[in-house]
């Protein structure tokens, strides 16, 4: 054989790879196109899978959506449940009911972030980044089926190999219409919370997406903010004042470990109020971990309080973050009598069981400050 067709061959294997990397971008762009060009549609999402800090999701939703502009919807109603609790979001354009069906209790806000961008849609704004940057890899993968309806494969992928990172993104293309009916993500990145580094983490979520309707562009939103019978408004307190004595709890780790307020008595007692997947909480978590090493045996106990998720999700958590110390569970009910409604909140108690200090969040000089007010209270 001769150079010249040496030459030849080599010049069609880079133009077919040249076709083919097109062909599987035009495949992806389609997608993107159809679903930005929806202005009203409803589905199922079923997410499962890690999250950066090892915890389990598993989240099931129902979401109808109305009015699409700018990739967001102006009017919406969204059912989500995680595990056992489940929520409602509606939004008629005006006000927002939030629908807590575990409590029976409801809000009615005015909510500054007026519009809302579904996971789909979300998804959708990522590729269209991905597909503009250089950086990403299309590849066509082999054909798979999701939800009895054969699908492209495509995989859309930037990787760092100096820092270790990656963003993966298995695409599941329905053929005979272009709609995304499912999506992997799979990446490794540096996180950041407030500005303070979480470090190199890892996740992988699945998402499938079902029952999938799609309205005309007059559709007029059927939603409306009707509160179900039996729901009563939430009332959202601060946390509980300095001074007040701190209400008496008996708790159990994820190991059957039995722990009360009533044994601690004349100890400082830092109780932290937390759950899986919290950016803040997992910023507050080594900090927690020295301080527990630091007054071990002495008159200050550190309890960590897990007061969303259940005796498997924390217990795999502990497990995959190495955790030495016990997270007690079941912490809903006295997250209430604390009020508390965000992770991680933080209560100080002293020697007399009175509530010394409190905090709602993780702040950079958490460790100083927090040991100094310990210490004050020895």
């Amino acid at each position: 054989m001769t150079r010249h067709f040496f030459k030849t061959l080599a010049l069609a294997l880079c133009l077919l790879t040249a076709f083919t990397a097109k062909a599987q971008r035009e495949i992806v762009q389609r997608a993107i196109d159809k679903i930005a060009a929806i202005k009203n549609i409803s589905y199922n999402d079923l997410e499962n899978g890690v999250d950066f800090f090892g915890g389990d999701i598993h989240y099931k939703s129902r979401l109808s959506l109305y009015g699409q502009k700018d990739n967001t919807f102006q009017a919406y109603l969204v059912d989500d449940q995680h595990g056992n609790h489940k929520f409602r979001n509606i939004f008629d354009g005006q006000k927002r009911l939030d629908l807590d069906f575990k409590d029976s209790t409801y809000t009615i806000s005015d909510p500054q972030n007026r519009s809302w961008i579904s996971p789909l849609h979300v998804l959708v704004s990522t590729l269209k980044e991905a597909l503009a940057k250089s950086s990403y890899a299309v590849t066509q993968m082999t054909d798979s089926s999701l939800n009895k309806t054969r699908c492209y494969h495509i995989l859309v992928a930037s990787v760092d190999p100096v820092k270790n990172t990656y963003f993966r993104y298995h695409l599941f293309i329905a053929k005979n219409n272009d709609l995304i009916l499912g999506y992997i993500e799979d990446s490794r990145a540096e996180l950041s919370k407030g500005g303070l580094s979480l470090g190199i983490v890892s996740q992988k979520i699945s998402h499938v997406f079902s029952d999938i309707h799609i309205f005309s562009d007059n559709q007029k939103s059927l939603v409306t903010l009707d509160v179900p019978p039996g729901f009563k408004p939430e009332k959202k307190l601060p946390l509980l004042s300095k001074g007040t004595i701190a209400p008496q709890w008996a708790l159990t780790s994820t190991e059957g470990k039995k722990l009360s307020l009533a044994e601690l008595k004349g100890k400082v007692v830092l109780m932290e109020f937390t759950f899986n997947g919290c950016p803040a909480c997992m910023l507050a978590l080594p900090v927690l971990e020295k301080m527990r090493k630091k007054y071990d045996g002495t008159d200050v106990a550190i309890v960590s309080v897990n007061f969303l998720d259940t005796r498997e999700a924390v217990a795999k958590f502990i497990k995959n973050n190495k955790v030495t110390s016990p997270i007690y569970i079941d912490g809903r009910p006295l997250s209430k009598i604390y009020q508390v409604s965000a992770g991680p909140s933080f209560y100080l108690i002293n020697k007399k069981g009175e509530i010394d200090w409190t905090s709602e969040g993780f702040f950079e000089d958490f460790d100083s400050k927090v040991t100094a007010s310990i210490e004050a209270l020895r």
